[in-house]
């Protein structure tokens, strides 16, 4: 996950604490260490909304985008999900958080919902609207005698010490904002100052601008006049105030006088190198603590002596919670792109980069005025040449040249010979792919001649795909490894395959099937050469790919895609055919990890009619169920699952298998009794006959790889720990012409 983007922080203490889009982190002021927090570690969820940290209880309440709550309290995780699970008339969003004697008020979307920090549970909910309405609250204030709520409707208080506060008619309407002699604003700012004070912020219509007043129980004054206000902040005794790219400090006795005691902006920055995208400031004695909107946290120390110092502090990640599509290389190194296409097909315009991951560290490519103009980067493609050699389809600029992290080259119309040319507006470059010789393949939407090549030696060409699928948008591109054929699928739910001659052929994803699907999403070879294609409506599996020229008509090939059928419960049926298949991954066990448009992962056997596991983001530390593209690390069996809230992993029982037996190993080894978990056994040829014996040779246990790795429990055939001593491991392949052997040391 990526810790770049911020929009709130808070001094704890020795600590800073950090919202991040998906998790928090913790920054010691001192040692300057940072400690995640998310789902992956103990969060109850993704997509971090409000965060609030009350300094008395010392406890963090942490919202999540679908309303679940939890509280962060001396290292541990309460989780409160009554919002996110119970039914409730109107929006259960959660606007603010506001701290008062051991209590949080939640600010709801349909009223004030009060959690007690020290019981970990709801206390109470008020309903605030008339007759009990349900309507939405911003923001909350309470001072010596009163509670404040400022809502879409206006501006509500009742007696602090009510026993009726859950009781709408316990609730009175100011009738007059701003002495305007209108009560019905929209309150989007409400804080107290000081104690004889209350600051109301008022949206204003049709308009992004707010006006905020100062009360003193009994006169209005203008504070500020429809001025643009992203957020307003109270610490200690300092108003915050963040516009567009500027941030003023004024003391609470001088809001009055509109005299800020300390301004940046773009017009005057002693911090020349830091944009001014802050979503949130906190100040701590003399510095100044920013969370970022692309920097994550920022420490500007001695603020008021005009420093220029400012450091940078996030734990690493990638750039961005942006992704598209994931590339492991054979070497382990991960690449993410980050770019995308609306659901339109029409460019996000997102910065172009690519993040790579090399086992301990995220990185971003070097900038440079090159990759400044590059936007939408959909995948990359390794040089089989080299590996510190890219390529990347770029769905706005045209193809990009990586080479040791560095942009050296942008191909367009200009530097390809004429082959490469735009749609109108931009380029839709959908992949580039390296086959097996260091051809570089490109797939080129709506243009006359829209697959490309460049040869391994430097020659470039093109071929046409208008006469057979028009201006259809190019979605994606696959190769085919055995035949060496290449797969074009488009928006109108067309499969145009290519030979190396240019030959083509029209696969109909429907040839075949019983239930017909409108859409093609992914299409993905596996280990026996079959082609699973990802649809709007479930998988459907081209068997025999290789006569997929055969034809009645030249035009169309009589190739089948067929259902998978399954039985459940005595009743056939076809595999996720209710599910909008987004992405198909082949582990090293061949078997199928399929990524759903809303409902997280399925792990498929190797035929598809056994499911071995479904991840979703409410049974494991999956943080979406938007699952985007996924790939596997052949060398340790990592799976990395690209989301719509970004990147997690999951270390899966499969690797990639060894072309020849050599010496295994088992991890951990020794096991000792500490360890709960199982051993991983890793070396074998794929899919490798696996007996464990003891030293006298009597087998324990017998299992099966699954790709390059089994994983053993520990336990003999009975189901029994096995005894403390040295175990024998012996495989077979290929009716045992390929075999291994290794040892593992277990204590008990």
């Amino acid at each position: 996950m990526s810790y770049y983007r911020t929009h709130a922080v808070f001094s704890t203490g020795n600590s800073v604490l950090v919202a991040a889009e998906s998790s928090l982190f913790y920054l010691n002021k001192y040692t300057k260490e940072t400690e995640r927090f998310s789902k992956v570690n103990g969060l109850s969820d993704a997509g971090v909304g409000v965060t609030g940290y009350d300094p008395q209880t010392k406890a963090t309440v942490i919202t999540y985008d679908n309303s679940n709550i939890d509280i962060l309290q001396n290292g541990k995780v309460y989780n409160i999900s009554d919002i996110k699970v119970r039914s409730i008339e109107g929006s259960k969003s959660i606007n603010s958080i506001y701290f008062h004697n051991s209590k949080a008020y939640l600010a709801c979307g349909f009223g004030i919902v009060v959690l007690d920090l020290d019981r970990k549970e709801i206390y109470d909910t008020y309903y605030v609207g008339k007759n009990n309405a349900k309507i939405a609250v911003n923001n909350i204030v309470i001072n010596d005698t009163a509670i404040f709520a400022g809502t879409v409707e206006g501006l509500l208080y009742a007696p602090k010490n009510s026993p009726a506060l859950g009781a709408s008619e316990t609730w009175k309407k100011f009738q007059s904002i701003g002495n305007t002699g209108k009560a019905d604003y929209n309150i989007n700012f409400l804080l107290q100052p000081n104690k004889r004070q209350l600051l109301v912020g008022v949206a204003m219509e049709n308009s992004t601008n707010s006006t905020v007043y100062l009360f003193d129980g009994r006169n209005w004054t203008t504070a500020f006049d429809d001025e643009y206000i992203a957020n307003l902040r109270l610490c200690d005794t300092t108003l915050i105030l963040t516009a567009y790219r500027s941030v003023n400090l004024y003391s609470v006795n001088d809001i009055a006088h509109k005299k800020e005691y300390f301004h940046i902006s773009d017009e005057w920055n002693p911090i020349h190198d830091v944009t001014l995208d802050i979503n949130d400031i906190t100040i701590d004695g003399n510095d100044l603590w920013l969370a970022h909107d692309y920097r994550g946290l920022l420490h500007y120390a001695n603020f008021k002596q005009g420093s220029q110092t400012v450091e940078g502090y996030f734990p690493n990640g990638p750039l961005s919670n942006d992704i598209f599509s994931l590339t492991v290389s054979d070497e382990g190194k991960v690449y993410a792109a980050p770019g995308g296409r609306t659901i339109q097909n029409a460019p996000r315009g997102l910065t172009g980069n690519v993040c790579s991951f090399d086992g301990s560290y995220w990185w971003g490519l070097d900038r440079s005025p090159a990759l400044d103009t590059i936007k939408d980067i959909l995948n990359v493609t390794i040089d089989p040449r080299n590996p510190n050699h890219i390529m990347a389809s770029s769905w706005w600029s045209g193809v990009v040249e990586i080479l040791d992290n560095k942009v050296i080259n942008l191909y367009t119309e200009a530097n390809t010979d004429g082959k490469l040319v735009p749609h109108p507006y931009c380029f839709r470059i959908a992949r580039v792919e390296y086959d097996e010789s260091g051809n570089l393949l490109i797939a080129n939407s709506m243009v006359q001649n829209g697959f490309c090549y460049l040869t391994y030696n430097n020659v470039w060409g093109n071929f046409d795909t208008y006469s057979f699928i028009g201006m259809d948008e190019i979605l994606g591109m696959t190769l085919d490894k055995t035949a060496h054929y290449k797969l074009l699928w488009t928006s109108g739910n067309k499969i145009l395959v290519l030979d190396n001659d240019g030959n083509k052929i029209l696969l109909d994803p429907n040839n075949g099937s019983k239930d017909l699907t409108t859409k093609v999403n992914c299409i993905t070879q596996d280990m026996d050469g079959e082609m699973w294609i990802g649809t709007d409506k479930g998988i459907k599996v081209a068997y025999n790919i290789a006569d997929v020229f055969d034809s009645d008509d030249g035009v169309h090939s009589n190739t089948e895609c067929q259902n998978i059928i399954y039985q459940e419960n005595g009743i056939a049926q076809y595999l996720l055919n209710f599910e909008n298949i987004t992405c198909i991954m082949i582990d090293g066990g061949n078997r199928k990890w399929v990524g759903t448009e809303r409902n997280g992962i399925y792990v498929l056997s190797s035929s598809g009619n056994e499911q071995i596991h479904h991840f979703t983001a409410e049974n494991s530390p999956l943080i979406s169920n938007r699952v985007i593209c996924m790939a596997q690390n052949g060398i340790t069996g990592e799976v990395f699952i690209g989301t719509d809230r970004g990147i997690v992993s999951y270390k899966a029982e499969s690797t990639k298998g060894a072309e020849e037996a050599g010496k295994l190993t088992a991890y951990p080894n020794p096991l000792r009794p500490e360890h709960s978990g199982k051993i991983a056994i890793k070396g074998f040829v794929a899919d490798s006959d696996v007996r464990i014996a003891d030293v006298s040779g009597k087998t324990v246990a017998h299992i099966k790889s699954i790709g390059g790795q089994a994983v053993w429990d520990g336990k003999n055939f009975k189901g029994e720990d096995v005894a403390s001593g040295v175990y024998l491991i012996f495989s077979s392949a290929e009716e045992g012409a390929k075999t291994a052997t290794g040892k593992v040391l277990i204590i008990r």
